[in-house]
């Protein structure tokens, strides 16, 4: 699958900035998208739903969140068009230890990787190779 953007979707700009620089190093032509909580990251989804060269095909997605959180962000993403989110991975991502928040992101069939918090740029090339064309 080609990369054409990202979505980070996290309440601390800190860890969205600095995700942005791992891609940035990564010297990929990928459009960047950066959200603070779940329902910012769900109205630039809807914004982009008709236009597949906008609608992110990675989105990093902090379970932790004010306004909405992942968990509830995931609930209103599953009624999204499978053909959009066939195009997309989605990533959970967290500071939580806590075996319970890794067992129900792994039951989600939304939901393709599980990460603690903070990524690495070794982390994210992994990922990115994983599952796209760069």
């Amino acid at each position: 699958m080609n990369l054409k953007s990202i979505l980070l979707v996290d309440d601390d700009e800190s860890t969205n900035f600095i995700n942005s620089v791992f891609i940035k190093k990564l010297d990929i032509d990928v459009d960047v998208y950066k959200a603070l909580n779940g329902e910012e990251a769900l109205e630039i989804l809807e914004e982009s739903s008709d236009d597949s060269d906008f609608f992110p095909c990675l989105i990093t997605l902090d379970i932790n969140m004010p306004v909405m959180n992942g968990w509830a962000f995931l609930e209103r993403y599953k009624k999204l068009s499978p053909s959009i989110k066939n195009n997309c991975i989605v990533v959970m991502t967290t500071v939580s230890e806590d075996d319970k928040d890794l067992i129900r992101a792994t039951d989600n069939e939304d939901v393709k990787e599980y990460f603690q918090k903070p990524m690495s740029d070794e982390k994210f090339s992994s990922l990115l190779n994983k599952y796209f064309i760069l």
